[in-house]
Order: C-alpha cells, then sequence, then structure tokens
C-alpha cells in the first residue's frame, strides 16, 4: 500500500511505501527531468562503534561502518561498480558518523539499475582473503585524510569540543583499529545494523513508482527484525579543551571554531539546526558588519565560513578560515555575541534572512540530488519527507532569541593549524 505525502510549503508531493520487509521507500517523481537518482541508506555510521544485542554488550573497531561500505561492492562474481559501468550509471557510496548511504544516477536503464543497487547491498560476501586486501587501501585513505590540513583542522575541534561522543575519531578510524576488522565482525555487523527495518530507499527524478515498487517486490528481502541498542555515555557539556594547535606545511594559519550544544535528535535537533543557520548567518555572513570589518583588518579572507555541523547526537555550530592571528578572530566573535545579546537582530533583519533560506531551500528541490538528499536525510532522522522545508516556514523571531541567548560563547574550543616552522 502506499501513501501520497504532499507538502503545501512546496507543492511537492511524495509517495511513501513500506515494504513487507520494512525498508521505508520514499519517492518523489519530477516530471522534465531527465535524469534519477535512487539512495539506499542504512543508519548506522562511524559513531554506532557499541551497542548491546541479545543482552551481550559489544565494541567493534574504529572504521567498522566505513570498511563495510567498501566490502559491500565486492561479490563472489562481478563487483557492483563493472556491472554499474555497463549501464552507463554513476555509482558510489559515503559514510559519516551516523549513516551510510549507497546511490547510483542515470538517464536510462533504471529498473536494471535499480536493480543492481538493491542486490549488492544485500549480498554481503567476505573472506578473510578479501578482507585483507581493503586493509592498504584503506589505510592508503587514512593518511589521506590525515595529510589534508583542512580535515585535520575539523578532527583536532572535535577532539577538543567532545570528551565521550565517538564524533571525536575519524569516520575511517586508525591503521591499529582497522587492523582488527574481521570477516566475521563485517558479517556480524551487518546482520546488526543492515536490518531491512533500519534501512530507507530514497527516489527522485524521472521514474515510473510503480517501477520501482516491482523491483522492491522482486528484490527486497525479508529478514527477521534484529533487536539491538546503541551504547552511548554521557558527554559532559563542557569542552575539552578551549584552544588546540599543530603544525603543518600550510601558508596560513588555518582554525576551526565550535560552539558546544547538548545533544539533539529529531524535530528538535532540526529546529536548532535551522535557527543557528539563520542566527550565524545573520551575525557572521559575508553581508554582516563583523565580516566587513574584519576584512578591512585583514584578519579574515573569503575562506571565512559558517555552518552547523549536525547528526544523531551531536550539534556544533562552526566557524572556519584562514587568520594571521586566529585567536584575535575567535575573540572578536565572542564580542560580536555579547553585542548582539545586549541588542539583538531586528525582526526585519530575521525575516529577510529567513526568506532567502526558504528560497535556497526550494531551490535545492529544483534539482534531482536535491530532492532525493531532502528525502533521505528525513527518513534517517525519522522525520516527514518535507519536515526540512515545513520547520524552517515556522521559524519566528522568539525562537532566534531564544537560540541567541541559549548560545555560550565561552564554552567553545579553537583549533588552529599553524605553519611548520
Amino acid at each position: 500500500m502506499t501513501e501520497k505525502i504532499h507538502s503545501s510549503i512546496i507543492d511537492e508531493d511524495c509517495i511513501k511505501y513500506v515494504h513487507s520487509s520494512g525498508v521505508t521507500v520514499l519517492m518523489c517523481p519530477m516530471a522534465g527531468f531527465s535524469t534519477v537518482t535512487a539512495q539506499f541508506s542504512v543508519r548506522f555510521g562511524s559513531e554506532d562503534n557499541c551497542y548491546i544485542k541479545n543482552g551481550e554488550k559489544i565494541t567493534i573497531p574504529d572504521g567498522t561502518a566505513h570498511y563495510l561500505e567498501h566490502k559491500l561492492f565486492e561479490s563472489e562474481e562481478k563487483g557492483a561498480f563493472e556491472l554499474f559501468a555497463k549501464t552507463g550509471a554513476n555509482c558510489n557510496a559515503g559514510t559519516s558518523y551516523d549513516h551510510t548511504v549507497y546511490y547510483f544516477t542515470c538517464t536510462d536503464h533504471f529498473e536494471e539499475n535499480l536493480e543492481i543497487l538493491l542486490n549488492f547491498v544485500q549480498s554481503p560476501y567476505f573472506t578473510p582473503e578479501t578482507v585483507e586486501k581493503e586493509r592498504g587501501i584503506i589505510e592508503q585513505e587514512i593518511t589521506m585524510y590525515q595529510d589534508s590540513p583542512y580535515w585535520r583542522t575539523i578532527m583536532e575541534l572535535l577532539k577538543g569540543v567532545y570528551r565521550e561522543n565517538p564524533i571525536k575519531t575519524d569516520i575511517a578510524g586508525t591503521a591499529e583499529s582497522i587492523a582488527q576488522i574481521t570477516d566475521k565482525i563485517l558479517y556480524d555487523v551487518y546482520e546488526t545494523f543492515y536490518n531491512p527495518s533500519n534501512m530507507f530507499l530514497c527516489i527522485a527524478g524521472n521514474f515510473d513508482p510503480d517501477s520501482v515498487i516491482e523491483v522492491c517486490e522482486r528484490c527486497l528481502k525479508k529478514r527477521d527484525r534484529v533487536n539491538f541498542e546503541n551504547v552511548r555515555r554521557p558527554e559532559p557539556p563542557d569542552v575539552v579543551q578551549t584552544r588546540t594547535e599543530i603544525r603543518m606545511p600550510v601558508s596560513k594559519p588555518l582554525f576551526a571554531i565550535g560552539f558546544k550544544r547538548p545533544d539533539a535528535d529529531g524535530q528538535a535537533a532540526l529546529e536548532e539546526y535551522q535557527y543557528y543557520n539563520a542566527l550565524f548567518e545573520i551575525m557572521f555572513e559575508s553581508t554582516s558588519d563583523f565580516y566587513n570589518r574584519m576584512r578591512s583588518e585583514g584578519m579574515i579572507n573569503n575562506e571565512f565560513s559558517d555552518s552547523v555541523f549536525m547528526g544523531r547526537g551531536y550539534m556544533l555550530p562552526m566557524i572556519v578560515g584562514e587568520s594571521d592571528d586566529p585567536d584575535y578572530v575567535l575573540s572578536e566573535i565572542k564580542k560580536e555575541i555579547r553585542a548582539f545579546k545586549a541588542v539583538p537582530p531586528s525582526k526585519e533583519t530575521f525575516s529577510r534572512v529567513k526568506k532567502a533560506m526558504y528560497g535556497n531551500g526550494i531551490f535545492g528541490c529544483n534539482n534531482v540530488n536535491g530532492m532525493v538528499g531532502t528525502l533521505t536525510s528525513a527518513a534517517l532522522a525519522g522525520l516527514s519527507p518535507f519536515s526540512g522545508h515545513e520547520t524552517l516556514a515556522a521559524m519566528n523571531y522568539d525562537g532566534l532569541l531564544e537560540k541567541l541567548f541559549a548560545l555560550d560563547e565561552e564554552n567553545v574550543c579553537l583549533s588552529v593549524i599553524m605553519p611548520t616552522e
């Protein structure tokens, strides 16, 4: 049975279909587009490294989710990349802190490509030999990220902010942790987390929903539901360190600033994400007084940007950039936050920024990848397909002020990468 979900906010329809296996399918047909994108995702990422199953507490090596993503593309016969290459589809996958997603984009052979996607994600094939073969490849990937100054800036920030939260550890793990990963661990983790009830298929673009249902009925496998519980140690409210510094071969110091916020999930996390995006745009975007003053002083350049780093169990408003004096930049940012608390932004300013965010959100739904990303994000968060747009439309001035005064400008960590001497 299918259910049509309509959003009056963006005037779009989504078709929801729950397969008998437990997989939730969200479909958004988009007339006039030449491509279609499908994302098959699982609520399992690098932060899910400890869980209880059948009364037993199980801890897995850091990097297991990412390792599993790599290995699923292989089979006893032809690998998924080879199969997709024959249809002309573009395929890939990605592991984040809180989920893993497998996807393809194509202009034709859609049903064939969808069948390939569903089959390879549901058909794990691991041996001691194939697992060992992948180890060197992933070690090289870990080294590549460790050699990236931008990536290291963020990772050192997360280590400085979080004491217990697993996101302080690199998604790919370390050379030492992945050395512990075996085919048995991968199979056990797959059986636990890649259960149909923990998976979502989202599709947007030029396709026939009936064909999706037909492929799903034929290819999705039924399995018994697996009951497990993630284990998370409570995270203290304060940052671990207020400043971290390492040296790398960079031409100019890099910095990342993170304001620690309490963990949030679901609708509460989405609301906080939207409000802090709006608040930081008002205070620090390129049209702000702060940005232009700091640019005129030569303290920042066009690498300066703000964002909200958010996922299941973490929420971190951030500012990154380059500066000859990162500590001065942070002190000025703190002063700016205090100034806004003394004289909050006007309702007119909030309305202008909200309209701009709303417009960007609508624009994002005018392309296939933007729409399928919207569906996947909502599904993984346990929210309605268009919850992001609905939450944005419901934002109000009082909510903005609440988030402004809840932001603790002293509960902050500054991560700095200085040039090698």
